[in-house]
């Protein structure tokens, strides 16, 4: 097909997207079972430029202003292409936040956390997303998962920060693979990987995973107890939820119960319900740390909204909490590199819960963080002195944007 051809089904694709709430994924899917006659090369073109265009899309108007381009897409392709013949110095001109290609107050809502990085943070957001596994390790070891994929011709390595994850290199479904249908591999962020060896259950716990969604993160939870302790996973949505048993039956998992929750807070007293040794809540979120998978998310997203997504957070966070036993861990975490949702939230609980404290993250939880640091993170300038918390990010780490903090019951309270 013709590059124009393949520019205008870009366009119009670009067009669908940014005006549909749906993920641009599940559009992208729709649009080319509409379009039979493209082929799987033409396919592929269409879409790595579409989520380019998508990635880049403040960049990429301004490149097609100042040049006269026809849409945005011809100005991400130009920008992608980089020709030697065209001069786009101009974009240094360009203010910061249409360089990085976000909102000029997401960006200054970053700077609070990394006052000199922010925007390099923002860059690398820009990028596409690698495809990240997590080998079940009661069935499987990674050198060996690695072994296999590399026989059969799929690039991959070792994750730097979990010691369960294998970066792929190369763009290839492996939904459809016997690993994957075997219950060997997971796919699964490695920054989201992280949030259970924060964790870091007993074999014997029983765990409550309050906001559990399609049951990722309990069944590594499960995984790293030897399917030996008792997990809940609960979620409002029941379409999410009705993975789990699936998901827990192709990994050999037997410790993993699914439960529809209660839109509500419990009305029955705190000893009653406090029994649980770990309640993980991975609270519902901006999504602002999968920005390089769901990029419109970031064009999206307003500072009333972001204050909506902060008291809803709070919110369930203090609705799971009393199901903490005392010396119980209480662990928070979202999907966002935004302190309106992450610190600010823990420190605002902390505040009107002095039953609680922030507890160090076990030591070798993220064994290898230090050598993956750069910028501030390299010097130390984290905001996470107590060491209770963790902020991985695209440019600091290589992984999504994931927030975890871990704390800890001392007293019981009513």
């Amino acid at each position: 097909m013709q590059l124009s051809s393949l520019l205008g089904h870009s366009a119009e694709l670009v067009r669908i997207i940014r005006k549909s709430p749906q993920p641009g994924d599940t559009i992208a899917s729709e649009y080319f079972r509409s379009k039979k006659y493209l082929g799987s090369t033409d396919r592929r073109f269409i879409s790595g430029l579409v989520f380019h265009t998508l990635r880049t899309l403040s960049l990429s108007e301004a490149i097609a202003t100042h040049l006269g381009l026809e849409d945005v897409v011809h100005g991400a392709h130009l920008l992608m292409d980089n020709p030697e013949n065209v001069d786009l110095s101009f974009i240094n001109d360009l203010p910061i936040h249409v360089q990085v290609n976000t909102q000029d107050w997401l960006l200054t809502s970053t700077q609070k956390r990394w006052p000199t990085d922010a925007a390099e943070v923002w860059r690398s957001m820009m990028q596409s997303a690698p495809l990240v596994l997590r080998v079940n390790l009661r069935r499987a070891t990674r050198d060996a998962i690695i072994k296999h994929l590399t026989a059969e011709g799929i690039e991959c390595t070792a994750g730097p920060l979990s010691p369960a994850a294998i970066v792929v290199h190369q763009r290839v479904n492996l939904q459809q693979h016997p690993l994957y249908l075997g219950g060997m591999v997971e796919v699964q962020d490695e920054g989201s990987q992280l949030v259970a060896y924060a964790c870091a259950p007993a074999e014997t716990d029983h765990i409550l995973d309050a906001c559990a969604g399609a049951g990722g993160k309990s069944l590594h939870l499960a995984d790293l107890q030897n399917d030996k302790g008792r997990i809940t996973a609960h979620d409002i949505e029941w379409n999410r939820l009705k993975e789990v048993p699936t998901r827990a039956n192709r990994a050999g998992i037997r410790s993993v119960w699914a439960s529809v929750d209660e839109k509500r807070p419990t009305r029955r007293s705190s000893k009653d319900i406090a029994h649980y040794d770990i309640v993980l809540v991975d609270a519902p979120c901006s999504g602002m740390g999968t920005v390089r998978r769901l990029p419109m998310v970031k064009w999206r997203l307003t500072p009333q909204t972001l204050e909506r997504h902060a008291k809803k957070q709070l919110s369930v966070l203090e609705q799971y909490a009393p199901h903490v036993r005392d010396g119980g861990i209480l662990v928070y975490a979202t999907c966002s590199i935004l302190p309106e949702e992450n610190e600010d939230v823990v420190a605002a609980f902390l505040k009107a819960h002095p039953e609680f404290v922030v507890d160090p993250l076990p030591a070798g939880v993220i064994p290898s963080a230090v050598e993956g640091r750069k910028g501030e993170e390299a010097k130390g300038q984290k905001g996470e002195e107590d060491g209770a918390s963790f902020q991985a990010d695209p440019w600091h780490y290589g992984t999504d944007g994931l927030f975890m903090a871990r704390m800890k019951r001392i007293a019981n309270s009513e």
